[in-house]
């Protein structure tokens, strides 16, 4: 047996979690009559003018005859088996395979309403949380988390030889595999579409089919290294811990998910889209160079986007091996302040730590507007703005409630194709919020207008293709006897006398800058609730009263 090499400051163990076709399996939890049909989630078809009409989630949400949808969202393996792909409208998708169950997303405040699959990726977050050290989630359906104490204890306390290592075999593919090498040399958009390594199979059948390893780096294969290497058993260890996430998560919610296994993100990542659904696949730092030999740019995560494209171009590369053969001094001239980062991506050793963050930075909102649906006047985007901080409010009512916490700033995002002679495409305006635990729809939108009154144009009109809100900087609120107060009493601010509210609302006015338009209105001390009668034009009695 040879001896073992000198080890480096222990690795992470990092596993990936995604889940599959997470809209549709939210849909089948509510309606289990979808188990098993070919189906898929539809957007609501955008061009209707003024916005969706509301479908609250427990509507009957199913699309029926010819009735336009938007595209599709999630499609069902059953659909994918006859040929129904997300790039597909409902029409086309019906046309493709006429059984297809659609299921329009629920909207609110004129938009999509996604609150139940956020509600359920948030479920998910709380099991994991269980047993991994942190959990980053990166999306509604997926989530890294840092499993490394975990696979030690399990190392710690059982057994190695008899438990963990069939357990990590029986469960796991291997990412130097033919299959999974063949997974890895497709590109972004099929990927989407999916692709061979994305079907039911049993886990294993590819185990006999791995890469020979390189003989300078690995004589032996994984399981024979595992019997010596550390780092090798901390990473079959961790195989088992995410092994059991997943049945704990199918268990417990009826959601199935993909897991991936590595010593950083970027890899487990990577592993985790190799095979798909309910499958899982190991990164053994064996296996690194193969799994990346001919893996197209787009599928690294940090260069699907613009940088991938400007590498691509510029360096005339299109694989990461390709991007690895570049040196570091040409990297870093194309690039300044890039190079390591574009190397470390192209070679699989890029270590972003797990970052814990399940609590969001901020809450978001945002509506586009295709064609002639974009916004013209300054009407049209005061109801917009109105929508929008509806559907903020009822989410920062819902965060409070969780979280104990308020936000203290508040932005605007404008994008537009032009407008007059002015040429910026894209404008961001914000300035200080304070909702404490009593914030109205009312304050969001007043503060959303003064925002936007600062970048809207004096003369001419617009032509908006993006409106979006963000309420961010959260500070904790406090229960008892002064919950009521806004959060500058507790952080040393004006107090919440009369003469300390209108400092606050001059404040409020005076961030926002001599280029706008200033409205003096009083705050309002009620909490509102986002009903109908409250989505009347405050803009409009604004204006009358000024």
């Amino acid at each position: 047996m040879p001896l073992p090499l000198p080890q480096a400051q222990a690795k992470a163990v990092v596993g990936f979690i995604d889940m599959d076709c997470f809209y549709v399996a939210v849909e089948r939890r509510r309606d289990p009559s979808l188990f098993g049909v070919p189906c898929a989630v539809v957007q609501y078809n955008s061009r209707i003018a003024g916005g969706a009409p509301e479908l609250p989630p427990e509507a009957n949400r199913r699309v029926s005859g010819d009735t336009i949808t938007g595209g599709i969202i999630a499609v069902s393996y059953e659909a994918r088996q006859r040929g129904v792909t997300r790039q597909m409208n409902g029409q086309e998708a019906r046309k493709q395979c006429p059984e297809i169950v659609l299921v329009q997303v629920p909207t609110a405040f004129g938009k999509a309403d996604l609150k139940i699959y956020k509600q359920g990726g948030n479920e998910v977050v709380s099991l994991l949380a269980q047993r991994a050290g942190c959990c980053e989630k990166r999306s509604v359906d997926e989530v890294a988390i840092d499993i490394t104490a975990e696979a030690e204890r399990l190392l710690r306390e059982r057994s190695f030889e008899d438990d963990l290592l069939p357990s990590a075999k029986r469960a796991s593919h291997l990412a130097d595999s033919a299959l999974s090498r063949t997974a890895a040399a497709v590109s972004r958009d099929d990927t989407r579409r999916g692709h061979c390594g994305q079907q039911s199979r049993e886990v294993g059948e590819d185990h006999e089919e791995q890469l020979a390893p390189d003989e300078t780096t690995a004589p032996q294969g994984p399981w024979e290294l595992a019997k010596w290497d550390p780092r090798y058993r901390r990473l079959i260890a961790g195989a088992v811990v995410v092994d059991e996430l997943r049945a704990t998560v199918e268990k417990e919610l009826g959601y199935t998910c993909s897991g991936g296994i590595a010593e950083n993100k970027m890899l487990a990542k990577l592993g985790c889209g190799l095979h798909k659904p309910k499958q899982q696949t190991i990164v053994f730092p064996c296996a690194v160079a193969a799994l990346l030999h001919g893996l197209p740019l787009e599928r690294i995560q940090g260069l699907g986007g613009d940088l991938g494209t400007q590498v691509k171009e510029q360096l005339q590369v299109s694989t990461a091996s390709d991007l690895a053969q570049i040196p570091m001094e040409r990297l870093e001239f194309a690039f300044p302040g890039k190079g390591s980062f574009l190397h470390g991506l192209a070679t699989g050793t890029h270590n972003d730590p797990v970052q814990d963050r399940e609590l969001c930075k901020s809450l978001s909102g945002s509506k586009t507007f295709v064609g002639r649906l974009a916004l013209k006047t300054m009407q049209e985007s005061e109801k917009w703005l109105r929508e929008l901080a509806g559907e903020l409010h009822r989410r920062y009512c819902e965060d409070l409630a969780e979280h104990a916490r308020s936000p203290t700033k508040i932005s605007v995002s404008v994008a537009c194709g032009g407008f007059d002679s002015q040429s910026h495409q894209h404008a961001t305006r914000q300035t200080s919020l304070d909702l404490g635990r009593n914030g109205t729809i009312d304050q969001i939108a007043r503060a959303a207008l003064l925002c936007f009154q600062r970048w809207a144009p004096t003369t001419g009109s617009f032509n908006i293709t993006m409106l979006g809100l963000s309420l961010s900087n959260f500070r904790p609120v406090f229960a008892g006897p002064e919950a009521n107060a806004p959060l500058s009493k507790f952080f040393g601010a004006a107090s919440a006398s009369a003469k300390g509210t209108e400092r606050n609302k001059e404040k409020l006015e005076a961030s926002v800058g001599s280029g706008g338009s200033r409205s003096a209105v009083a705050m309002s001390a009620t909490p509102m609730q986002p009903t109908a009668a409250l989505k009347r034009s405050f803009f409009q009695q604004q204006q009358q009263q000024q």
